[in-house]
């Protein structure tokens, strides 16, 4: 029994991860930046839920966006920082916005995601005056 924990403890993050069933990508965390740029025009801002996915060679979960204070503010950019399994090049960011609330509809114009692999921009530049839901979301892909 002693050997095998120490043949256990001995194994590289890689190795014991591979036993797993899950690649050293997905075992190794990785912080991600996730900045929403609101459009400088008069209403962009909204209180609305807004939820976000990345998508890059795995997916991460879903995560609300929402700091304390005002977020999505006229011609703020708002920063939400994540520990995740690292998820590979993110390729795209799905949003999920619920258009409830004052102010509920929303100009965005970007979304920045800052990772260990980079960084990568998904241009909008337009208004969500609709329901995104999670089964149905506003995908943007990296420009």
């Amino acid at each position: 029994m002693k050997l095998a924990a120490r043949a256990i403890v001995g194994m590289s993050a890689a190795a014991l991860a591979t036993i797993m069933g899950m690649t050293s990508a997905q075992a190794a965390p990785a912080v991600y930046t996730i900045d929403l740029v609101t459009c400088n025009v008069e209403d962009a801002g909204t209180d609305a839920r807004v939820e976000a996915r990345l998508n890059g060679n795995a997916s991460g979960g879903w995560y609300n966006l929402d700091n304390s204070g005002d977020d999505r503010e006229r011609g703020h950019t708002d920063s939400y920082s994540f520990t995740l399994s690292d998820l590979g090049p993110i390729r795209s960011i799905d949003l999920s916005f619920d258009n409830k609330g004052d102010s509920s509809h929303w100009c965005l114009e970007e979304v920045v995601v800052r990772g260990p692999q980079g960084v990568t921009v998904h241009p909008y530049h337009n208004w969500l005056s609709r329901v995104y839901s999670k089964s149905f979301p506003l995908n943007l892909g990296a420009a």
